[in-house]
């Protein structure tokens, strides 16, 4: 019974992340999962348009390779997620999350369907500096790579 009941509980905690990240794990990116993230290197490429921009100006971030499932990507200054994605509501894979206060500070996936590849528009914050892309992505529910640091973004 109590084997019934654990089980019961890593499928409802496993399907609730299948329509995205929550708020909660804004801050270490790591899926509660039953299983440890990947140590291999991010099999994933993760690329931006541009890597200097001017506050407010919108940037590509897109993220291939081979198939993914669910993923987080925040950029950040120090520990804080910072600007905002663009994403509409009638996207059909991607959905943003309001994280450190900020609103629509870090995308996540809407479902569980199979991306290879996929681009969000990120507006830059008004504050000048270096930025930090990071990203979790998960091939599936067992297999995925916890905030993983990427691409560095300028901003003048």
């Amino acid at each position: 019974m109590k084997t019934l009941i654990a089980l019961s509980a890593l499928v409802v905690a496993a399907w609730g992340y299948s329509a995205g990240a929550p708020e909660s794990v804004c801050d270490d990116m790591t899926p509660k999962h039953p299983v440890e993230p990947q140590k291999t290197p991010l099999p994933y490429n993760v690329a931006v348009s541009r890597k200097e921009a001017k506050a407010g100006d919108i940037i590509d971030i897109t993220i291939s390779g081979k198939i993914f499932k669910g993923f987080l990507l925040e950029v950040r200054n120090g520990d804080k997620a910072v600007g905002s994605f663009i994403i509409p509501d009638t996207d059909k894979y991607a959905k943003t999350i309001n994280c450190h206060g900020t609103t629509a500070s870090a995308a996540t996936h809407k479902n569980a369907v199979e991306k290879d590849n996929l681009t969000l528009k990120w507006k830059a914050p008004e504050g000048s500096g270096n930025y930090q892309v990071f990203v979790t992505i998960a091939e599936d529910g067992g297999t995925f790579w916890a905030r993983q640091p990427s691409q560095k973004i300028k901003i003048n």
